[in-house]
């Protein structure tokens, strides 16, 4: 099988650049191809496109998934003497294909011809007219395409859209902030498809859970997306600096302390990783952190620029282009914990008010953070699935509930019955739980519940967590309510 490729902004760039952007392409080619079982293959480049010989059908879709290539198809070539070798070869190629539809003739030709485009086309529609219920160049059910290079035609039924952008290693490396949430993950495809080499940086409130959940969904980025190099994520354990924050910082303020010092560890470690700027999903004006006065306040902090690719999208697109790139499904398991820092958040902070919060940190408990990370390799690792099994959607009997949120929002509402234990608290109470009973934490995402009840589990207590938490536990308690009301 032939596949022609398409370079689109390549082409435009100068001879040199062109030149050296166009081997990368290949070379990201070679290893999606070998990365998904291929070992038979060949090249051939020309003027704008490059032509891939491969002996399986199902590369199509890995094709279209290397950035640098604008869209590609599946070609049948020949080599002609004459204007009626290509209507020959066409009529044989597409006879069936316009059986009964109305049909049009798309043309493409470079080189010098005794023939124009327009005749290529007028003289393939003749021989195709026969078989088809006519011609309409507007609204036609079906198109066939003649490409004519040279000495050689190429043919093909369709144009199959791939993602365009650059190569990715044409321009150097970044660091992405992660969260295993829906933004970073498409904030850090956006640069991938820039032609960034990204190394993804994911500063771990909580546990073993939320650590796999995040490298599932980083995972898709790695092996989708991420040809020609090896995707690393490097896990910082910020336990012990979030309960720094916690216990010494001014709560209202705690977001913009975490968020700073996030950076820091961002820059500290791009230094290391001679990377080049810091990436964030961050959207102007989504959550309290992300007013435009806060996003300044934070971004003071570091001297690497700070690319928010995601920074004009609303939410709904975010969700949108998550669901094209294959991180949704992923993503929608990891609930961020960024429940932790709501709080009555200041949405206007003032800088000398921050740095004033920061300064009460112990920063050697960073250092030691960045120090003793933890680096993965995307590639290689496996995970279990352990989420299944620690989930509920519903309170099984006899259970103990617990609800590990602030007390604030455990006066709003809490489930019938529960107990309220914050979490930075029942960490520390864990061991002292019965192993005789059962419980179920639920917190406001289902998130911190959910490492809550996994490390419950090491600890030999029978411990669950109740899935998309309180919110949705608060509906399905209406919900039977209405249910029990109407009986």
């Amino acid at each position: 099988m032939l596949v022609m490729l398409r370079l689109g902004e390549v082409t435009i760039k100068s001879s040199r650049v062109r030149s050296r952007f166009e081997g990368i392409l290949i070379s990201n080619i070679i290893d999606a191809l070998k990365r998904h079982g291929v070992q038979k293959f060949s090249f051939e480049k020309t003027g704008g496109r490059i032509f891939v010989e491969v002996d399986r059908e199902d590369v199509i879709e890995v094709l279209r998934r290397v950035f640098g290539i604008t869209s590609l198809s599946k070609v049948y070539p020949l080599e002609f003497e004459s204007l009626d070798d290509i209507v020959r070869k066409a009529e044989k190629i597409f006879a069936e294909h316009v059986k009964g539809r109305k049909f049009a003739v798309r043309v493409r030709r470079t080189g010098d011809h005794d023939f124009t485009s327009l005749d290529v086309a007028r003289e393939v529609g003749a021989v195709l007219y026969k078989y088809s219920k006519g011609v309409d160049l507007k609204n036609p059910d079906v198109e066939v395409y003649v490409e004519v290079r040279g000495r050689k035609a190429y043919f093909y039924k369709d144009v199959i859209r791939a993602y365009g952008g650059l190569p990715i290693g044409s321009e150097g490396r970044v660091v992405a902030l992660v969260s295993g949430g829906f933004d970073s993950a498409v904030a850090a495809w956006y640069m991938l498809k820039r032609g960034a080499e990204v190394e993804y940086v994911f500063c771990n409130l909580g546990g073993r859970v939320h650590k796999i959940g995040v490298i599932n969904v980083i995972r898709v980025l790695a092996e989708k997306w991420s040809y020609g190099y090896k995707p690393r994520l490097h896990i910082v354990d910020f336990s012990e600096i979030m309960k720094e924050i916690i216990e010494k910082c001014d709560r209202r303020l705690a977001g913009l302390v975490f968020k700073r010092l996030i950076y820091r560890v961002a820059e500290k470690i791009a230094e290391e990783v001679n990377a080049k700027a810091i990436v964030t999903g961050e959207s102007l004006g989504q959550v309290s952190s992300q007013t435009l006065q806060n996003l300044y306040v934070t971004s003071l902090v570091v001297h690497l620029p700070i690319f928010r690719p995601l920074i004009g999208f609303d939410k709904d697109e975010i969700i949108k282009m998550a669901k094209e790139i294959g991180t949704y499904s992923a993503s929608e398991r990891v609930k961020e914990y960024c429940a932790i820092f709501s709080y009555k958040p200041k949405t206007r902070a003032r800088v000398e008010e921050v740095e004033e919060e920061e300064r009460k940190i112990d920063f050697t408990l960073l250092e030691k953070a960045i120090k003793e990370r933890e680096v993965v390799d995307l590639l290689s690792i496996s995970l279990p699935d352990i989420i299944e099994k620690l989930e509920v959607t519903e309170v099984p009997e006899d259970a103990v509930v617990i609800d590990i949120r602030d007390p604030s929002k455990y006066l709003k509402w809490h489930y019938p019955g529960a107990i309220n234990i914050p979490f930075y608290e029942i960490v520390e109470k864990l061991p002292q739980l019965d192993r005789n009973k059962k419980y179920v934490f639920y917190c406001e995402e289902g998130s911190l519940s959910l490492d809550l009840a996994y490390e419950a589990r090491n600890l030999g207590i029978k411990a669950y967590s109740i899935r998309g938490g309180a919110e949705k536990l608060r509906k399905r308690c209406e919900k039977s309510k209405k249910y029990e009301n109407n009986k």
